[in-house]
This record gives C-alpha cells, structure tokens and sequence, in this order.
C-alpha cells in the first residue's frame, strides 16, 4: 500500500504491473538488506561510495528519496534483498522490486519485508522512471523487429541494454518500447 506523505503523491502510480503473471511469476517475500538502514532505523540509499554487500559504482537510483518499483534485486545473505550495482561479478539477478522503498512513497514504514517480483516468462509492463531509457529507442526500431533486445541490470539498479552484455546475466527481454515512459518486458529471472 502506497503511503504518500503529500497530497501531491497522491495520484503515483504503480511502476510495475504484472500482465501475465498468474502462473509465471511469483512475489517472493525478502526483508531489505541491513545497509539500507540507519542505525536509528531510517532508510539508507545504496551509494557509489558503498563497498558492503556489493561493490558499487553508481549510486542507486531514487525517486524522491527512496528506490522504485521495478528496479532489479540480487539475493543477499539468507533471504536479504539488496540493490543490483550493475556488472558486479559477485551477484546474479534475482528479481524486481514490487514496493516503494524510503523516501516520500514509502510502502514500508519501519518494516523491512519486501516484495521480489521473479517467474522467467512472466509479462510485466514498466512506467519511468522504473527503467534506462537511454539507448532502448535505438536498440528497439523496425530494423530490428524480431531480434530479442536483453535488459541487463544498471550501475543504478534499473533496466537497462547495453552494447556488450560482458558477463552479466540477462535480467529481462524487451517485449516492446511502447513509449519512453512505457515498456513490456519478459522477465527472465
């Protein structure tokens, strides 16, 4: 449940909503990894500077003040949900995030259980900013119609293409770019 401190959040939508998800996808129940929290139990973004649980290089992205639905998961210590930092040879994707996390559209209060949207084969549609949309109008055109565009996990957490995979594991595959602020998706962790 959205909890919008301002009258003016009101009307945020959800940044991921399942569309075939019945059978394929689950909402795995994980609890936030504890750097990100304060010692006073406050919410804490994962920062470029962090080097526990996962090496960064980014900060993670944040949408006022708290991370968004939709951004990718790695599976920390036990079921420990923490923040994907991009080509980090230590983490595999584990899934997306289904909640608002800290900040002014926290779905969480003081409790640390989260939602983790995973299923391969699942159909999700993203709304931005849940995504990178930098290079996805190319990388989606009518030249390449058919040919499956890989999402890979961002230095930031969100979806992202790049023009080398390397070694990161694909995340999602591009179903459609309905719009710069709208894409279908297939998971695939």
């Amino acid at each position: 449940m959205l909890r919008p401190t301002k009258l003016h959040n009101k009307f945020q939508k959800r940044l991921i909503r399942p569309l075939y998800a019945q059978t394929q996808a689950t909402p795995y129940a994980a609890h936030l990894d504890s750097s990100l929290r304060n010692t006073d139990g406050s919410f804490r973004a994962p920062l470029s500077s962090d080097t526990s649980p996962l090496t960064r290089s980014a900060d993670a992205y944040l949408l006022k003040g708290g991370l968004v639905p939709g951004t990718v998961i790695v599976k920390g210590v036990g079921e420990a949900a923490v923040v994907a930092a991009g080509a980090n040879a230590a983490s595999k994707p584990f899934g997306l995030l289904a909640n608002f996390v800290g900040g002014k559209l926290d779905d969480l209060g003081d409790e640390d259980f989260v939602g983790v949207w995973r299923g391969p084969d699942s159909v999700f549609e993203l709304l931005a900013p849940a995504f990178d949309d930098t290079g996805l109008a190319a990388a989606y055109s009518a030249a390449t119609a058919g040919v499956p565009v890989n999402l890979y996990a961002g230095t930031d957490g969100r979806l992202t293409t790049l023009g080398s995979a390397g070694s990161r594991t694909v995340v999602a595959t591009l179903i459609e770019r309905v719009s710069a602020s709208r894409i279908v998706i297939n998971l695939e962790v």
